[in-house]
């Protein structure tokens, strides 16, 4: 994706968020509740970061400096630049975890993932990789929990909202399956938890949070 028709993208998001708002703050006669706030403002933020290039943990996956050129199949070229011949190869998961909805990436040690801290390692296609401050890529705070408010005490602009946040994320991993070698996308998505905790909630049933991923090194 070139960087014009990312910013038009994302400036159109943001107009789409602030529509959203709008459209809340008329349902409650400008009496927004916290808990609708809150998610707002994180999917504004996680928005923002991207858009506004914010330090964040995508920088940190999608630096070039930061892979190791050997197991890319780099090739030195003139005024010794490096031409790799391929990215990185990852894993994207979509998550719900008590935190809310999450994009988490792995990385791959020749055949098989890895979840865990890996330094200067030469079959590793990352110099370095950590996962406290790269795995988690994208994070709507406590949306599984909006959610099932919603089905209660929800109106139109609660139901957007979370369209909104189901886009957005979508549109971010089709963005890093541009920019990087993902190998698989798993997980439950936006709409498709949206559409569990429908059916839940319609026959009465409790709900629990889908079992994250474990690896087993």
């Amino acid at each position: 994706m070139n960087d014009n028709k990312h910013q038009s993208q994302a400036y159109n998001a943001d107009i789409k968020l602030r529509e959203i708002n709008r459209l809340k703050q008329k349902i409650t006669f400008g009496n927004v509740p916290p808990f609708y706030h809150a998610v707002s403002t994180s999917l504004g933020l996680t928005e923002g970061m991207f858009r506004y290039g914010f330090e964040n943990s995508l920088d940190l996956v999608i630096d070039q400096n930061n892979w190791n050129p050997v197991a890319l199949g780099g090739k030195e070229e003139a005024f010794g630049a490096v031409k790799l011949e391929q990215t990185p190869r990852l894993s994207i998961y979509k998550v719900f975890t008590h935190r809310g909805f999450e994009i988490h990436c792995i990385p791959w040690l020749k055949n098989r993932e890895i979840d865990r801290d890996m330094l200067n390692h030469p079959d590793m296609e990352f110099k370095r990789w950590i996962p406290a401050s790269m795995k988690v890529l994208f994070r709507v705070a406590q949306l599984h929990t909006f959610i099932q408010s919603y089905f209660d005490v929800g109106d139109e602009a609660d139901l957007e909202l979370i369209k909104y946040a189901h886009n957005i994320s979508e549109d971010f991993i089709d963005d890093l399956s541009k920019k990087l070698n993902v190998q698989k996308v798993h997980g439950i998505s936006i709409k498709g938890f949206f559409a569990v905790m429908e059916k839940k909630h319609k026959a009465g049933e409790d709900f629990f949070l889908p079992k994250v991923y474990d690896f087993k090194d």
